[in-house]
């Protein structure tokens, strides 16, 4: 028997705003960030351009990590998530100077009306997680309840995009079969990172 979905959204929300406040969040969250370079400076993950979500409700804060990479060498773009009005994402060019606008949520994006933000397809998409787990072979995500993501992933996958699915959260938010599985309109991940390490 699987908990009710709303609950245990609203269970890990909870555990994640009291475990920001927690002695050991320090070295988790850093932790988390060191996986997150360890993963980008892989060989293997010769990304160009990745995508991620500005902070929300205590999520992972990627911004300076990523940064970073894209610093570090030349022709790297990072593209921050927007939201659609038909509920899809769209991915604009980020940096520290980006006009910004606030969405429907309160969460800033970049002015899409500025000449300076360009609209661009990720190689790699870094998504927020409320919860997830091992499933089939495959890793989910347990978000929010508004599907964006999904959505916009689904989408993306059947316009022949080819980028990675990167799920951002801390080890003690893996939820169990008896807690949630997932249905079909979710889409698999191809990673999750946590302060713990790379799950592929």
């Amino acid at each position: 028997m699987h908990s009710p979905i709303n609950q245990l959204r609203q269970n890990l929300l909870h555990k994640r705003n009291e475990f920001s406040k927690n002695p050991f969040f320090s070295k988790a969250y850093l932790d988390l960030l060191l996986n997150i370079e360890i993963f980008l400076s892989n060989p293997n993950h010769a990304f160009k351009s990745i995508g991620f979500y500005w902070p929300y409700k205590n999520e992972p804060d990627l911004r300076q990590t990523l940064l970073k990479w894209q610093k570090s060498k030349e022709n790297r773009i990072l593209l921050l998530s927007s939201v659609r009005a038909d509920n899809h994402l769209d991915f604009y060019s980020w940096c520290e100077t980006t006009p910004m606008i606030k969405n429907q949520f309160g969460i800033p994006e970049p002015d899409p009306s500025s000449s300076s933000v360009l609209l661009m397809t990720p190689d790699c998409i870094f998504i927020p997680c409320v919860g997830w787990r091992k499933y089939l072979n495959h890793y989910w995500r347990l978000g929010y309840g508004g599907g964006y993501f999904d959505r916009t992933i689904q989408n993306l996958k059947q316009h022949g995009a080819v980028f990675k699915t990167v799920g951002v959260a801390y080890e003690w938010q893996q939820v169990t079969e008896s807690e949630w599985s997932p249905l079909s309109h979710d889409q698999p991940l191809d990673y999750v990172l946590t302060n713990i390490g790379l799950h592929n």
